[in-house]
């Protein structure tokens, strides 16, 4: 029963990779990455309807290139009853090492998408699909397990800009 649950999954993540093949492969070294600041420590805010997962991005150049973009308003999509994606505009950088392990709370980019995912259960060994990790969300992201729609994703201020404003 598991080895068809997980033969359905990879089948279905396949579906989904062969889906953008049309498209341009992204850059390899998004416009500017090399001068992007660390987003390393940085929180962004996930909301969807009443859930809100908070993500501490790590050092990366892919993390910088994403704070860079927000805030962003994007589509949930349902990854194989496991992880929420999420398209993005633009491509992200893609200098850095690709994984295909994850572990709930993880929150990566799958440069094919340009995707990117909150992985909500841990139901596979693995994805099928390399990804960048970009962070981890310290609790919550289970809730995202039942959320569609919109989800908005907005940078927290850093405590010197929440300090600076009293």
């Amino acid at each position: 029963m598991r080895k068809s649950r997980i033969m359905a999954g990879l089948t279905a993540l396949l579906l989904l990779a062969f889906s953008g093949c049309g498209a341009q492969p992204p850059d390899s070294s998004a416009e500017g990455a090399e001068s992007l600041e660390s987003a390393e420590g940085r929180q962004v805010k996930m909301t969807a309807g009443d859930v809100e997962v908070i993500i501490t991005l790590n050092g990366s150049q892919a993390a910088a290139d994403f704070a860079n973009m927000l805030p962003l308003e994007l589509t949930l999509i349902e990854r194989n009853s496991f992880a929420k994606g999420m398209t993005l505009p633009r491509p992200l950088s893609t200098n850095e090492e690709t994984t295909r392990e994850y572990e709930i709370g993880g929150f990566g980019y799958w440069a094919a998408g340009p995707d990117l995912a909150i992985f909500y259960d841990d139901i596979y060994q693995q994805t099928i699909v390399p990804v960048i990790p970009m962070g981890t969300a310290e609790s919550g992201a289970e809730n995202m397990r039942d959320t569609s729609g919109t989800v908005t994703l907005e940078l927290m201020p850093e405590e010197s800009e929440e300090n600076s404003h009293e």
